[in-house]
């Protein structure tokens, strides 16, 4: 179960919500664990939704098409209370219908007869009747409620829910709660680590001179498919050597690998939809005694950083210790930028609306970044990152990597 059950009904109860209606699709494979293609693919505004309440004894449930219904029964997650829509002489349902009725002799057409003919019954003609039904059948038409898509509030808004007090926006209390991760959220995460390392390591292996910066994005990329994940953005890669390190430019077949130059290797993806953030810096060519130097001040920042790193520091703490070492390195720290963020579901993911500018405390169990990224103006960008988890002791790197000055040769 990737949901942290426990802290969000603490966190509802904390902000006076009764309940919480998630429909996009982060915090609906986050709540339910289901994520199926028609979600994943957004092939419409509102596929499927989860309610989750603050008091125990109002049970779960989960909002899906008819069209999910053999994903749900191949797939199950754990919310057992499930409402279906949609209508029953649409061609899915016709064509369900016959499929089912020409034979079972399948492993999945008996279970999903049974899922099918539990559900039916219940079954509404469209996602805002099923929506309503789940709070009406859990009495939460008056009670104080908060939904992660402002269209679908006001759609039930203007069905009465939500009272005098109108249905508030959820999409932070969503990220306060998604901060701390399970273990199932850990796993995942710690996979993806790897993952996302055998990639860099794909590309540290062919990088040479005069190669093109859009050579070595698609080696990145290949090597994410290879491995069941993908890359994020149109790059996929954040890498890039001169301008391109500090501005993040398109990738481009013009620009290549020049002697001299320093080279931001940021390496984005997700597996199984949770995100993946690491970055390292190399040189072309025998680096200089300016660049190893600015290298080991950026290096020794980071790893001031995660000695650091334990529950209840203030990550605005951190940005200053960053800060301070570029400082002692005799460096420019108005040129260094600095970001504790946390990791998981979205690149970047914060507590507060304002947590990039004025920082948050951490907490056990969140996962974070610190990326500490130097950027000279006549030397080019040097920048390193990894994924560590927050513990009562201090911190647990995701996955080890080499933290050496890549040298392309």
């Amino acid at each position: 179960m990737l949901l942290n059950l426990e802290r969000a009904r603490a966190q509802l109860r904390r902000e006076g919500l009764d309940a919480v209606v998630v429909s996009t699709p982060t915090n609906v494979i986050y709540a339910a664990d289901f994520a199926s293609e028609f979600l994943l693919g957004r092939f419409e505004d509102d596929t499927a939704a989860a309610v989750i309440a603050a008091d125990p004894a109002i049970p779960p449930a989960l909002v899906v098409p008819e069209f999910d219904l053999p994903h749900l029964t191949e797939s199950p997650g754990w919310i057992a209370d499930v409402q279906v829509y949609g209508n029953p002489w649409s061609s899915v349902g016709t064509f369900m219908g016959e499929t089912l009725a020409a034979g079972l002799g399948t492993p999945l057409r008996p279970r999903l007869k049974e899922l099918r003919d539990r559900l039916r019954p219940q079954q509404k003609a469209n996602f805002t009747e099923a929506l309503a039904a789940v709070l009406h059948k859990r009495r939460l038409g008056q009670k104080h409620l908060a939904c992660d898509e402002p269209r679908v509030a006001r759609r039930l808004e203007a069905l009465g829910f939500g009272g005098n007090t109108g249905i508030a926006d959820a999409r932070q209390t969503m990220r306060r709660i998604r901060m701390v991760k399970t273990a199932a959220e850990r796993a995942i995460m710690t996979a993806g680590a790897a993952i996302n390392a055998a990639a860099l390591d794909a590309v540290i292996a062919v990088g040479r001179p005069d190669m093109a910066e859009s050579d070595l994005t698609r080696v990145f990329r290949r090597a994410l498919v290879e491995r069941d994940a993908r890359h994020l953005g149109e790059r996929g890669m954040m890498f890039a050597s001169g301008d391109a390190s500090s501005f993040s430019l398109p990738a481009s077949d013009r620009r290549r690998l020049a002697p001299g130059d320093a080279i931001v290797l940021d390496c984005l993806g997700t597996y199984r939809c949770y995100h993946m953030d690491l970055a390292r810096t190399g040189v072309v060519g025998s680096p200089t005694s300016d660049q190893s130097h600015r290298y080991r001040a950026v290096l020794t920042a980071l790893e001031a950083v995660e000695a650091a790193i334990k529950p209840g520091i203030h990550t605005q703490a951190l940005r200053q210790l960053t800060r301070d070492t570029i400082a002692g390195h005799g460096l420019r720290p108005e040129l260094i930028s600095v970001t504790t963020h946390g990791l998981g579901l979205e690149v970047f993911e914060f507590p507060e609306e304002d947590s990039l500018a004025q920082g948050f405390p951490l907490e056990t169990g969140m996962i974070v970044n610190t990326e500490v990224f130097y950027r000279d103006p006549v030397l080019g960008s040097f920048h390193l990152e990894d994924s560590v988890e927050v513990t009562a002791s201090g911190c647990r790197m995701l996955h080890p990597v080499p933290r050496e000055l890549v040298v392309f040769n």
